[in-house]
């Protein structure tokens, strides 16, 4: 004869479930991209890719190389909405104040943001070379925006790798290297630079790139790396709490390659997706990828 429960014990056992399922649910994270496209290309004007930013449609996107270029290319996507071909549209070289081509370590893009009227925001590292850079027209001058007095002592190797802009057009950026152990978020309408919140350090994870979404969202992409490979999370931090981001992506050493660019999006039935591209080095051993996520 099986053994009766008591009243207490069956409020026990419920209350165990339920806190298993919110355990679960709390563990919902995505782990692999929907989609994968590794990008072939060759030649001087392709490689080494820390940003992107797509159009509203998802159908063209702009692409930012480290080494001081931009490629815009079509998106092919078949009847589901995968990505099967990237096109090459046009490339054109980034300028510097006096209106020279970016060259050397000044070309050392590594954020970016794009305004609906096309006005473009890149952020750069290099040290004392860190900076953020407006260009009325992609193709002209660059204004230098002024500068945070911390961003003097930045590493060269670890300085302002993620811009972005909010609805209202106030930028937004994030060094990769911590200060006094946590990643100011520095914010700016234009004028002087001001620390809206601070991230703490997560798990080694560095942030790489930024995008406000369609929701109004700020989307965080951040990579760590073990030997030669890479793990990739993604976060949505709420402009009323910009210290507490929730992570919405976390992949495996090895799932992806280095990426470091983060455009969202939302599609025709609704849903937010999440575009991020690898900075390949210049490295044969590494590749040129575009993953997509789609974003609860």
């Amino acid at each position: 004869m099986p053994a009766r429960l008591s009243r207490r014990t069956l409020l026990a056992l419920a209350g165990a479930s339920a806190l298993s399922l919110t355990a679960l649910k709390a563990r919902a994270i995505i782990e692999r991209p929907s989609s994968v496209f590794v990008w072939d290309g060759a030649g001087p004007f392709f490689g080494g890719f820390s940003a992107i930013e797509l159009s509203a449609d998802r159908t063209r996107a702009l692409t930012i190389s480290d080494r001081g270029f931009a490629v815009r290319v079509q998106l092919i996507r078949d009847t589901a909405g995968r990505l099967t071909a990237i096109e090459k549209l046009d490339h054109f070289t980034l300028n510097d104040r006096d209106g020279a081509p970016l060259s050397g370590q000044r070309a050392d893009v590594e954020g970016m943001d794009q305004r609906p009227d096309g006005t473009l925001f890149l952020s750069f590292e290099g040290g004392r070379r860190s900076r953020v850079m407006h260009y009325p027209q992609e193709r002209g001058r660059a204004r230098l925006l002024p500068r945070h007095a911390d961003w003097r002592n930045l590493p060269a190797n670890g300085a302002l790798e993620a811009l972005a802009i909010d609805r209202n057009g106030t930028l937004f950026t994030i060094p990769e290297n911590t200060r006094d152990g946590t990643f100011p978020i520095y914010r700016s309408d234009g004028g002087d630079w001001s620390i809206a919140g601070r991230l703490s350090n997560r798990e080694g994870f560095e942030p790489v790139g930024a995008d406000f979404g369609p929701d109004g969202n700020l989307y965080l992409l951040e990579r760590k790396f073990r030997l030669a490979f890479f793990a990739t999370r993604i976060s949505r931090i709420r402009p009323a709490d910009l210290s507490n981001p929730q992570t919405l992506v976390e992949t495996s050493y090895g799932v992806l390659d280095n990426h470091e660019g983060i455009s969202v999006t939302r599609d025709a039935a609704g849903q937010i997706w999440a575009t991020t591209i690898s900075d390949d080095n210049q490295n044969r051993f590494q590749r040129t990828e575009v993953a997509e996520f789609p974003l609860d």
